[in-house]
């Protein structure tokens, strides 16, 4: 421990090595010296810091946390600060992180803790991160934690939602930004069905702790089903916005080695929906033209035998949704508990569905003409991509628009 009158004295040296470094030490070098001193003179037996370095040696590689800490910080610098501001990847966003020497002040349940940007070695930063000793467990178990979970739920804000395309039995290099604003708000599918279905996301996203305890992968399986134009892909936009998950659109038809299919699933990440559509193709036999095989078969097993085997646990909170016009033409052994935990059908446009997409386009709540529309509903089979396409033919008189739906489905009835 320092006694004040030895504090002292090193200051009194310090000051007399600093006239001495800006004679004969470069100055990019003087700041880390000096930081060092000061470390030494404010140590505290009660206080406790962990460095996090911005690069791995042994690994040749950047540091996980340590991106991790720069995203999370970079949403606490306030308007004092110095600031260093970078253009992100997608150069659509700014990085803003802190300036060497900088620090800030964070608050987690509680516990107070001190930040700092510095240098470890000349070009080589790190984050340093004190606090008191005491709290030395929650920092360790459950702030550190915190900021991986908030650091992906920022980038995935900053990014936004991407589509990415497996073709060929491979993932594209390039993905799409998934710009479709369909949210379980403007869905038009009955209202319980909704909630239900809401209910089960949410209980899927907060039960890890469940799944860990029960011995099962953290993953869900959900079957939609019905006539073309009845909602199934806005469901699954809707599905994406509001879990903040990307979407995997799995083309598997070219799939012809169990290999391949592991290679394919495994560079699924975490936090997706991997999408099957038409998956009653996928079943049913087709002969390859060149190998006279009968691949698509296969690839259906495989993946029945992925989805229970012990390569399922190497990914976990996935979502899997397969898609099917005509349930009955699916092979039973899909459907079984396990898989299929949630099967939702989506059928011909309701009245309620309709309320909603009247709402969506028209901006209407009620109108003489809904109880016309309700009775031609229940017999005309509409779908509600036919009901919007109505809604959507350009004019502002809601009105005509209405008008002119009732004669569509006047001639399906």
């Amino acid at each position: 421990m320092l006694t004040r009158s030895v504090a002292n004295d090193v200051l009194t040296v310090g000051k007399e090595l600093r006239t001495l470094a800006d004679e004969f030490i470069p100055r990019e070098y003087q700041d880390y010296y000096i930081h060092e001193m000061q470390k030494l003179l404010r140590k505290n037996d009660n206080e406790f810091t962990i460095v996090i370095d911005e690069y791995q040696p042994q690994l040749n590689t950047a540091d996980e946390m340590f991106k991790a800490v720069e995203t999370y910080l970079g949403t606490k610098v306030n308007e004092s600060c110095i600031r260093k501001v970078n253009v992100c990847k997608n150069k659509e966003t700014l990085a803003v992180t802190m300036n060497v020497n900088e620090e800030i002040i964070d608050d987690f349940d509680g516990v107070q803790v001190k930040w700092r940007s510095t240098t470890e070695q000349p070009g080589l930063r790190c984050y340093e991160l004190t606090f008191h000793n005491k709290h030395r467990f929650k920092i360790l178990e459950s702030y550190l934690p915190y900021i991986l979970e908030r650091s992906d739920a920022i980038k995935a804000e900053e990014s936004g939602l991407k589509l990415h395309m497996i073709h060929d039995g491979y993932p594209e290099p390039k993905t799409i930004i998934l710009d479709n604003p369909m949210t379980f708000k403007t869905l038009a599918i009955e209202p319980e069905l909704k909630k239900t279905i809401i209910e089960d996301l949410n209980n899927f996203k907060n039960g890890k702790g469940y799944y860990r305890r029960i011995g099962k992968a953290w993953k869900r399986g959900y079957l939609i089903y019905g006539p073309s134009g009845t909602g199934k892909s806005s469901l699954i936009a809707a599905m994406a916005n509001y879990l903040n998950y990307d979407i995997y659109d799995m083309d598997l038809t070219k799939v012809d080695s169990d290999s391949q299919l592991k290679n394919i699933m495994l560079k699924t990440p975490s936090k997706s929906i991997l999408v099957f559509e038409d998956f009653d193709q996928l079943q049913n036999p087709i002969v390859d033209d060149t190998t006279g095989k009968l691949s698509p078969k296969k690839t259906f097993s495989r993946l029945l035998n992925f989805m229970d085997g012990i390569w399922s646990c190497c990914r976990e909170e996935q979502i899997f949704v397969f898609t099917t016009k005509c349930i009955d033409k699916l092979d039973p052994t899909l459907l079984r508990p396990g898989r299929m935990d949630m099967h939702i059908h989506l059928s011909h446009c309701t009245f309620s569905a309709f309320k909603q997409l009247a709402f969506n386009y028209l901006e209407l709540e009620d109108h003489k003409l809904f109880e016309r529309i309700k009775e031609l509903l229940q017999s005309a089979n509409a779908t509600p991509a036919e009901v919007a396409g109505e809604l959507m033919k350009y004019t502002t008189n809601s009105t005509l628009l209405l008008e002119r739906l009732i004669a569509y489905l006047d001639n399906k009835s």
